[in-house]
């Protein structure tokens, strides 16, 4: 399934794709204050169930978050430093692993229950917990694709999932306000030499007829070649 990062400029070309690998968010350094919190909390039993589920996966779980689509204004302008940032396109192969975030108006209730074995704590219960977000989000169409956090880096303290034949890089649209040059971004990924598909470098504009992000056609889109495929 392909899905879509948006990231800055910066990030990209001096991060992810020299070292060909993505940071994993972590529940307590994300953007919403809610996350994992998406039940009430009025029950003493949830409340505590909650505490125990947030306290294990702050430090045992991390996501890559992706979105469906590289094309809304409001994602590259929130997540792609306004539009001057890169958008990845990513095949997620193992598609069982990717969790669609549920958007809900009123926090959940009765998902935990001391009178039920395990307090009521089931699959999915726990999933429920893991991608419930306010619906005011909604706009972000999130799909979660969640790793242990076990390896932290030494040099940079962060845990990385690295871009392989489950993850695998296929695009890079540069955003309508990046001064970098799609050539500058072919230049990187070749240096790597870990191509292992096709990899497409185009470059983005605001679409003529409606509110969406296009290809700019008059940019020539470059592709990337693993070593020794055949053109």
């Amino acid at each position: 399934m392909r899905l879509y990062y948006m990231t800055p400029l910066k990030t990209a070309f001096e991060r992810i794709l020299p070292e060909w690998r993505m940071k994993l968010s972590t529940f307590d350094t994300v953007n919403d204050p809610f996350e994992l919190l998406g039940a009430t909390q009025g029950d003493p039993v949830q409340k505590r169930v909650l505490k125990i589920l947030r306290d294990h996966w702050t430090g045992r779980l991390g996501m890559i978050c992706l979105a469906p689509t590289w094309k809304s204004p409001l994602m590259w302008a929130h997540y792609a430093d306004g539009h001057k940032g890169v958008c990845l396109g990513i095949d997620v192969v193992e598609e069982d692993k990717i969790k669609k975030v549920f958007y809900a108006s009123d926090r959940l209730e009765g998902l935990f229950d001391a009178a039920k074995p395990n307090a009521g704590a089931t699959h999915a219960t726990l999933l429920q917990v893991l991608t419930t977000k306010y619906k005011q989000w909604e706009y972000e169409e999130e799909h979660r694709v969640f790793a242990a956090l076990d390896d932290r880096d030494p040099l940079t303290g962060h845990h990385y999932v690295d871009f392989d034949d489950k993850v695998v890089l296929r695009e890079v649209i540069v955003g309508a306000r990046c001064k970098k040059p799609v050539g500058e971004f072919a230049k990187v990924i070749r240096a790597t030499g870990n191509a292992l598909r096709p990899i497409t470098i185009i470059k983005a504009r605001a679409a003529f007829e409606t509110f969406t992000m296009t290809r700019q056609k008059r940019v020539t889109p470059i592709t990337v070649r693993p070593t020794g495929l055949k053109r």
